[in-house]
């Protein structure tokens, strides 16, 4: 499970280390802008983004596949339901935050990156600054992304995963 606020890197983390291991990518925001696409921009998505990535999740862990999550993961109820799949599914589950701890670093990339997500709207650095965080006491360590090519984060990352796994 890959957390972090928006601009932090996650999302690009997220695809290659599917390109590494093979596992499958959850995007919670393929989800939820797939809601708003199908019922209009207004559609309040609430949580059923992440409910149908659970759902994905827990029907490719039972069979025998590994997932990773890409979402915010603000808030802990987002981070429970990804810890009740994988206990259901009887699979370990590793929890990584991803930071990019340079501000200005995160609002260019905000400014300036594509999403790939059709009608997905791009959150705005202001937006990013006001969003909730809470901290996850049960993460296996953090990536920070902020001035690093992204190959070396990467690297920490499948070192994280080695290390917990």
């Amino acid at each position: 499970m890959l957390s972090g606020l928006p601009g932090s890197g996650k999302s690009t983390l997220a695809q290659k280390m599917s390109d590494h291991t093979g596992a499958i990518l959850l995007r919670i925001d393929v989800f939820e802008q797939d809601l708003r696409n199908a019922n209009g921009d207004t559609f309040d998505v609430g949580t059923q983004g992440y409910q149908i990535g659970y759902d994905l999740a827990r029907h490719h862990l039972l069979k025998g596949k590994d997932v990773i999550a890409d979402a915010v993961n603000a808030v802990e109820p987002a981070r429970t339901g990804w810890r009740a799949i994988a206990e259901e599914t009887g699979t370990q589950i590793i929890e990584i935050e991803v930071v990019c701890t340079n501000e200005d670093e995160a609002a260019q990339r905000l400014r300036t990156r594509e999403t790939g997500i059709d009608g997905l709207l791009p959150v705005m650095p202001q937006d990013r600054r006001k969003r909730t965080w809470e901290p996850n006491s049960l993460s296996s360590g953090t990536v920070d992304t902020a001035g690093r090519p992204i190959s070396d984060c990467v690297d920490d990352l499948l070192r994280l995963v080695k290390q917990t796994g």
